[in-house]
């Protein structure tokens, strides 16, 4: 079973009474939360390598017009890293 590190810290710390699971009998839950990974932001701009271009190619004694495509690489720079958030959810009691 895969964890986050995260949880497994929070449990640790739990287990060794570090942080006490409830503060009191009367301690109730206020809200619910999720760790949501949230990928990192790219900017991505195309940059032209190559442009189009049309060629005649004689074949089988027919005279051909081929267009090959543009060619481009992207240029891609971080906008933002990777990050986790926390989401409120329903709580499960």
């Amino acid at each position: 079973m895969h964890m986050p590190k995260a949880i497994m810290a929070a449990m640790a710390l739990v287990m060794l009474g570090a942080v006490p699971a409830y503060s009191s009998d009367n301690a109730r839950v206020i809200a619910c939360f999720k760790e949501v990974d949230v990928p990192a932001k790219y900017s991505v701009k195309k940059v032209l390598v190559k442009e189009a271009e049309r060629k005649y190619v004689r074949r089988s004694g027919l005279v051909l017009l081929l267009e090959y495509p543009a060619v481009y690489h992207e240029d891609k720079t971080l906008v933002e890293p990777a990050h986790v958030v926390m989401r409120e959810v329903n709580c499960k009691q």
